[in-house]
């Protein structure tokens, strides 16, 4: 396998981030930072950041709404 990573990894970050967003963004931040030798890990450690930033803006967005 070497450096290319496991396709499951990032699968995971992208679940974890519908469910609790905020653990998503850490699980991002640890793929991003840390996994940094495996390009495949980087790419979706950053991605997972992103949408975990969004999902956690339109939740609360829509919090105030309904409340």
């Amino acid at each position: 396998m070497g450096n290319e990573g496991s396709k499951i990894i990032p699968i995971i970050g992208y679940v974890l981030t519908l469910i609790i967003p905020i653990a998503g963004l850490v699980y991002g931040a640890l793929l991003f930072f840390f996994k940094e030798d495996v390009e495949l890990y980087h790419k979706h450690g950053r991605l997972i950041i992103y949408f975990s930033i969004i999902i956690f803006v339109v939740t609360t967005l829509i919090k105030i709404i309904i409340i």
